[in-house]
C-alpha cells in the first residue's frame, strides 16, 4: 500500500489551495467518501459523530450531511465559536441550520452517561497528534474504547502518530477511512486501526508532486529562542567570475540564511567584497584555486552547514579535483555550473543538491534530460538530488520526483542560475536536500514572476534576488 506522511500531505492541501483545487472541495470529497464507507456497512441506525475542531471535524460534519436515515448526535470537542478552520465552520453552520442534534463537550465529565450507539465516527483529532491526550479527548476515547458500536476513524484513530505508529491512548477503530494515501503509521498499528480503506479525493497526480507555497512552507525554518547562525550557515568557494559567487551569497541571505562566507582566490576578494558590506569574504592563497587551497577551504567547511561551489568557478580541472578533495570532508553540498563535469565524484558521506540546465545535464551524464524518468535514473546512479533548469524544473533524488512551473522567460538573463544555487543553498542547511531543491525551485521562478508583474521581461538578477523575501512572504501566508 502506499503510503504518504502528514507531512507531505499538508504540502499537497497546500498546493492544492494555490492551484485552484480548493481544500473545501477536498473536505466535500473527503466527507462524502467516509460516509460512503459507512454506507456499505450500514442503512440506518444509532450514529454518534465524536467531531474535533479542524478539519478531521469538518470531514465528520460533511459526512453527517450524507447520512440522512441515521439517527444522529454529534458530540462537538469544545466550543463552536472555537472551530478553527473556516471551512470546518461552514461544514458545521450547515448542520446547525438543518437541525442536527450537536452537542458542546466543554468539560469531561458531560461525557458520563452517554448512551449506547450502534456506529461511531471518530473525527476528534488528525494527523497533528502526539504523545498523551488531554481532556476531553482522553475521556472520549476511553467512552468509545469500553461501547459495543462499530466504530469508524476518519484519516486515522485519535491518538495515533500517524508517521511512527506509536501512541499512548488511542481510538480502537474497526474501520480506518483515510483520504488519498495511507499514512505510515496505520501499517504499522493494525491493533488500533482495524481495516484501511483509501478514498481517492480527486487530486491529480500532477497536482500531487508539483512544487508550490507548500514546498516552501515544510522547509523554512525560523525559531523563537535563536541566536546567530542557527538559521544556517552557508560556505560559498568562487574562483574567476566575481559576480556569481556574491550574487548566490545575496540570494542565501534574502532567503533567511544566518551567516554567508564567500571564500575566494586573494586576487579577487576585494572586488567581491565590494558588492555589499553582508558579504563576508575570505581570501584563499593564490590567484585561482587549486589542490593548495585544500585545507583551508576544508577547515571552513566544517564551520558551516553548506558547501556551495561552481558558479563563477570557470571550467579547470584543478577546481575539479579540489571539488572532488572537499566533499570527501563535506555533510552537505550544493554543485552547480563549471563543477558539473564527468570526473565529478559524489562520496557516500555527502549529501548532495545538483543544480544543472539541460547542456550541463548532457555534459555530466552524456544523455537528454528530455523526460523527467531520465533525471530521475541520473539522480539515482550519482546518488545525489538533481534539480534540473528549464521552462519546467524537474526535482528528483532517484526515487521521488518533483516539477516546478513557476518562472518565465526574463530568467534566462544571466545570474538568476547563481541566485538559485543561494536559495537552495539555505534551505539545505536545516531540511534534507529533496525538498530544499523543490521548494528553492518555486521560490526562485515565483520571485522571477513578482519581477516580471513589476517590469515585464527585462530585470536583472539582481531584481529576482530583491523578491525573494516577499516571494516566502506570499508563501507562508497563503
Amino acid at each position: 500500500m502506499e503510503t504518504i506522511t502528514s507531512e507531505e500531505m499538508a504540502v499537497i492541501d497546500r498546493n492544492c489551495e494555490y492551484y485552484g483545487l480548493s481544500t473545501f472541495q477536498l473536505m466535500e470529497a473527503a466527507g462524502k467518501g467516509l460516509a460512503d464507507e459507512v454506507l456499505k456497512r450500514f442503512d440506518s441506525g444509532k450514529l454518534c459523530i465524536f467531531a474535533g475542531l479542524g478539519n478531521n471535524g469538518g470531514d465528520s460534519f460533511v459526512a453527517a450531511r450524507y447520512l440522512k436515515d441515521f439517527e444522529i448526535d454529534i458530540f462537538l470537542m469544545g466550543r463552536a465559536n472555537n472551530i478553527r478552520t473556516e471551512i470546518a465552520r461552514r461544514n458545521f453552520e450547515v448542520l446547525k441550520l438543518s437541525n442536527y442534534n450537536v452537542v458542546e463537550m466543554v468539560d469531561s465529565t458531560m461525557l458520563d452517561g452517554i448512551e449506547d450507539y450502534d456506529i461511531i465516527i471518530d473525527g476528534m483529532l488528525g494527523t497533528g497528534v502526539k504523545g498523551r491526550l488531554r481532556q476531553p479527548y482522553a475521556k472520549a476515547v476511553e467512552k468509545i474504547n469500553s461501547s459495543k458500536a462499530f466504530v469508524v476513524a476518519v484519516d486515522v484513530p485519535t491518538g495515533l502518530n500517524p508517521d511512527t505508529g506509536e501512541y499512548v491512548e488511542a481510538v480502537k477503530a474497526d474501520l480506518t477511512v483515510t483520504f488519498h494515501k495511507a499514512k505510515p503509521g496505520l501499517l504499522k498499528a493494525k491493533e488500533v486501526v482495524g481495516e484501511v480503506v483509501v478514498k481517492d479525493i480527486g487530486i491529480p497526480k500532477l497536482l500531487e508532486r508539483l512544487a508550490g507555497p507548500g514546498d516552501v512552507a515544510k522547509v523554512y525554518r525560523r525559531f523563537r529562542d535563536s541566536h546567530k547562525g542557527m538559521h544556517g550557515k552557508v560556505l560559498i568557494v568562487g574562483n574567476e567570475y566575481t559576480g556569481a559567487p556574491a550574487l548566490a551569497a545575496l540570494a542565501a541571505y534574502h532567503t533567511g540564511v544566518d551567516i554567508v562566507t564567500l571564500a575566494v582566490p586573494e586576487s579577487i576578494k576585494n572586488v567581491v567584497a565590494s558588492f555589499s558590506p553582508n558579504l563576508i569574504v575570505k581570501s584563499l592563497k593564490g590567484e585561482k584555486l587549486s589542490l593548495e587551497n585544500l585545507d583551508e577551504i576544508v577547515e571552513l567547511t566544517k564551520q558551516h552547514h553548506v558547501f556551495v561551489i561552481g558558479m563563477g568557478a570557470g571550467k579547470y580541472k584543478e577546481v575539479v579535483e579540489l571539488t572532488n578533495e572537499v566533499l570527501k570532508h563535506a555533510s552537505k553540498a550544493v554543485l552547480d555550473a563549471d563543477v558539473l563535469v564527468k570526473g565529478i565524484e559524489i562520496p557516500s558521506n555527502c549529501e548532495c543538491i545538483l543544480t544543472p540546465h539541460k547542456g550541463e545535464f548532457k555534459r555530466l551524464f552524456g544523455f537528454d534530460a528530455n523526460d523527467v524518468e531520465n533525471v530521475k535514473n541520473a539522480a539515482r546512479n550519482v546518488n545525489a538530488t538533481i534539480l534540473l533548469k528549464s521552462s519546467e524544473d524537474v526535482i528528483s533524488d532517484g526515487v521521488r520526483i518533483r516539477t516546478n512551473k513557476s518562472g518565465n522567460v526574463g530568467m534566462t538573463v544571466g545570474g538568476t542560475g547563481d541566485v538559485l544555487a543561494g536559495v537552495v543553498s539555505a534551505f539545505f542547511c536545516l531540511n534534507d536536500a529533496f525538498w530544499s531543491a523543490s521548494a528553492a525551485a518555486f521560490v526562485n521562478g515565483k520571485a522571477g514572476d513578482m519581477c516580471f508583474e513589476e517590469m515585464g521581461y527585462n530585470y536583472t538578477a539582481v531584481d529576482v534576488i530583491k523578491k525573494i523575501p516577499f516571494a516566502i512572504k506570499e508563501c507562508l501566508n497563503l
